[in-house]
């Protein structure tokens, strides 16, 4: 179990807190501030990030030219091929946990290298408490415990602690389940 809270305390920027056994699926941890650049807007060709807001003020890229609000406990998605990046304009400072696969994660900074591809099936933030289950290709967030365990880590938002357990929990409100699927063989 990790605590996020004194994690967000202390003077880390940058931690991984966790990655599979498999090394495929990763989890990342940042903090970042006013006067730091951020992480300027990306896509992933073979890949995905998704981020949980933990505390402070999100200024998330949708795409080269759009920005959203993202906030505390909601969630961003960056699937394969969709443009993102991560910046805080407050003065308080930003923490989130990234969840990022595959293993070789390749991040472009190239307009032009964007494939052309409309995805209708985008959303760019959820706030899961109202949600059941939110799927990407590789990530399940669900507010109720999946099935399986395997691969899945839990996330209390009310205590900001994180575990990763292979057994079942009780259902609890305030908790998040991040299911990485599994590769296709």
């Amino acid at each position: 179990m990790l605590d996020l809270k004194a994690l967000m305390k202390s003077e880390t920027k940058f931690k991984k807190i966790w990655e599979s056994y498999c090394k495929n699926h990763r989890v990342l941890y940042f903090q970042i501030n006013n006067e730091d650049n951020g992480i300027e807007a990306h896509f992933h060709p073979y890949g995905e990030d998704h981020a949980l807001i933990l505390e402070g003020e999100l200024t998330y890229d949708v795409s080269f030219k759009e920005q959203i609000i993202a906030k505390k406990n909601d969630l961003v998605f960056g699937w394969t091929n969709y443009v993102h990046g991560y910046h805080n304009f407050n003065d308080k400072p930003l923490h989130i946990l990234v969840f990022a696969t595959p293993e070789n994660n390749l991040s472009v900074y190239n307009q032009s290298e964007l494939p052309i591809q409309n995805d209708n099936n985008i959303r760019t933030i959820e706030k899961l408490p109202k949600e059941e289950n939110i799927t990407s290709n590789r990530v399940i967030f669900s507010s109720v415990p999946p099935k399986n365990f395997y691969n899945t880590l839990i996330i209390d938002l009310e205590s900001q602690k994180i575990e990763y357990t292979q057994c079942k929990m009780d259902n609890n409100h305030n908790k998040l389940y991040i299911t990485f699927k599994l590769p296709v063989q």
